[in-house]
């Protein structure tokens, strides 16, 4: 099934009361022509979630829809023409939702990716674990690890790093614990 946004249209409104009259215009000019009565009918059948025909032209039909106007090539009928722009609508809202994830995730990394743990936490963090690793207590190749990793979501704060040996931190790599 194939519904086409209809790009370069506009629906517009000339005249005023009795007299008002609702267009539908291209860059070439005005395609169809609603009628008070026709666009208030029309109107009536979007604003409770259906899809209007506006006009027919070369096998297709020009729908309006709560979500704008569409081209349709394979003779759909109301209902279809409304759940295809609904389900485009829902589709696309979840992709949004999906990006701003996304982005706040990627945005959380890079903040804690350029920070440097500071002086005063590596100091509390050292005493803390007496200057030993926490798993196997050597006193060398030392090194701070955050114990919620970074890429995961975890921050600078003393309870979220502790000191590991080189060895144990390679065993315990991206994990948590």
């Amino acid at each position: 099934m194939s519904l086409r946004r209809a790009t370069g249209l506009e629906l517009h409104r000339t005249g005023f009361g009795i007299f008002a009259l609702h267009e539908v215009r291209s860059e070439r000019g005005v395609l169809v022509t609603l009628g008070r009565r026709e666009h208030k009918r029309a109107a009536e059948v979007v604003e409770a979630g259906g899809a209007a025909a506006l006009h027919e032209e070369a096998g297709r039909t020009l729908w309006w829809t709560s979500d704008g106007l569409y081209w349709d090539d394979e003779g759909l009928d109301a209902e279809a023409v409304a759940l295809l722009a609904w389900d485009r609508r829902r589709r696309q809202d979840a992709r949004i939702e999906r990006l701003r994830k996304v982005r706040a995730a990627d945005e959380a990394v890079e903040v804690a990716r350029r920070q440097r743990i500071p002086d005063d936490v590596r100091i509390f963090v050292w005493q803390r674990d007496d200057g030993r690793c926490v798993r196997c207590g050597s006193e060398d190749d030392l090194q701070f690890d955050h114990v919620i990793p970074v890429a995961r979501g975890g921050g600078n704060a003393p309870e979220n790093v502790q000191v590991l040996c080189g060895p144990c931190n390679r065993q315990k790599s991206d994990h948590i614990a």
